[in-house]
């Protein structure tokens, strides 16, 4: 198996080439065009019937005399017979009168060459000959050798008679050939073509989706080491570029972490310390030292949950989300689902499980109920969450993602939490390669569109 791109093409191009002189030189050669070469001598013999169906026979014994028109002997070296490479077709017919020239044109001198064989006046005879057979002058018009479409005819013994034969055209024995040879080509060449082709690009196109699943999943595996040699260091560095990342990501996740747990020990010594403050101002330290300790430990659940969502699998969207709808409405919350089809993404189901479920209890705390709606388009997972709330600025659509961010006065801070719950949705949004935006609805209230690649057939 060859290892490099540059080889495979090489091949290719080498064996296409070889095969295109093996189809020239398996293929005979067509027989004279018949059309080709036609001298005025054998037109003025065509016109005065004097056309021999082959040479005489051995002995010298021509035959019968052939017929011919009262008129002087013709001249010219063959004695009236044709050459041995004379055409043979040339025919002559009689026609009431002299015809139009059509897309011919006169031929000129050469008329007048003809007419002189021919030992009539020039008002006789007519020569009508392909534009690019027309002579450059009167010296070359009698070695005149016609390559196209002619019509020549003369009045002999007072009726017209003529000869003619139309251009070799776009299908000549020679352009026939060459299609007949391009044929041959594109018939054995595309399917090769097509098969090199795919050997080629299957590599890179290996490549993109494992490009693309990284997107989507940070965790995904490595991508195999296949392919030619430039397509492997391409690989290695993908998979080596993947575990720095993903070692980077790990590491900031747990400082995160070690950081959060580690500011327990100094809160709570802190909170033994203010027990001898006053009682108003002991309380209020001590609920901020409260609401402290509780986004400590949000960030740490909030650390370990993107940790731990546990491995990819296809999930069906519409499952998961009926059983969290029951969930909630059998707690006696606002929680309506409308019904559609199927819909299959791959993903971590805790992490989808957790993604839906701050999204409705966003809603129910700010927006009283939630109304929720799947769909599938162009290849997407389309799931939206209506509420009833006021809404929230559109200035702020972007901001509210940020971790610990609240929005004041839109939304009541006693009901909320800590600001954690979008930050949460974006990044599971984010990490299995969908989008997720918010829109204020017209009737009031705030819509969340969250869309996930969908599986193909699911």
């Amino acid at each position: 198996m060859l290892k490099s791109i540059y080889a495979r093409t090489f091949l290719l191009m080498l064996g296409a080439i070889l095969f295109t002189q093996l189809v020239v030189l398996l293929i005979p050669e067509p027989r004279p065009d018949i059309s080709v070469s036609v001298r005025l001598t054998d037109i003025a013999r065509a016109l005065r019937e004097e056309q021999v169906p082959g040479p005489p026979p051995l002995g010298g014994d021509e035959g019968p005399p052939q017929h011919r028109e009262p008129g002087p002997p013709p001249d010219g070296p063959f004695g009236g017979r044709l050459p041995p490479d004379a055409p043979q077709s040339l025919a002559a017919e009689s026609i009431d009168a002299k015809p139009s020239p059509g897309a011919l044109v006169d031929a000129g001198p050469a008329r007048d060459e003809l007419a002189h064989m021919l030992d009539l006046a020039p008002l006789d005879v007519f020569l009508y000959v392909d534009a690019r057979d027309i002579p450059k002058n009167a010296a070359s018009a009698r070695r005149l050798s016609l390559t196209h479409g002619f019509a020549a005819g003369a009045r002999i013994g007072g009726r017209w008679r003529q000869v003619s034969r139309s251009g070799s055209g776009l299908f000549s024995t020679t352009r026939i050939r060459t299609l007949e040879i391009i044929a041959l080509e594109l018939l054995v060449l595309m399917p090769l073509a097509w098969v090199f082709a795919r050997a080629l690009s299957a590599p890179t196109r290996r490549f993109a989706d494992a490009a693309r699943r990284v997107g989507q999943d940070s965790g995904a595996a490595p991508l195999p080491r296949e392919g030619p040699q430039e397509m492997l260091a391409a690989v290695d560095a993908f998979n080596a570029m993947q575990a720095r990342l993903n070692h980077l990501m790990q590491e900031r996740t747990r400082m995160v972490a070690a950081i959060a747990h580690d500011l327990r020990t100094p809160l709570t010594r802190l909170a033994f310390r203010l027990d001898d403050l006053p009682a108003p101002l002991g309380d209020k330290v001590r609920a901020d030292i409260e609401e402290m300790k509780s986004m400590i430990s949000a960030a740490l659940d909030f650390m370990r949950e993107r940790h731990f969502a546990g491995p990819r699998e296809r999930v069906d969207m519409r499952l998961l989300v009926e059983r969290i709808v029951n969930d909630q409405a059998d707690l006696g919350h606002a929680v309506t689902f409308q019904e559609t089809e199927s819909v299959v993404v791959e993903a971590a189901p805790l992490a989808l499980r957790r993604l839906v479920g701050n999204l409705i209890d966003n809603a129910l705390k700010y927006g009283e109920r939630a109304r929720l709606k799947l769909s599938r388009a162009d290849g997407l997972c389309l799931l939206e969450i209506d509420d009833d709330g006021p809404g929230i600025p559109e200035s702020l659509h972007q901001q509210v993602f940020e971790p610990f961010f609240r929005v004041e006065g839109s939304r009541n801070r006693d009901t909320g939490g800590i600001g954690l719950g979008l930050a949460a949705v974006r990044a599971i949004v984010l990490e299995h390669g969908g989008e997720v935006a918010l829109a204020n609805r017209k009737a009031g209230g705030l819509r969340v569109s969250v869309t996930l690649p969908a599986v193909n057939g699911g």
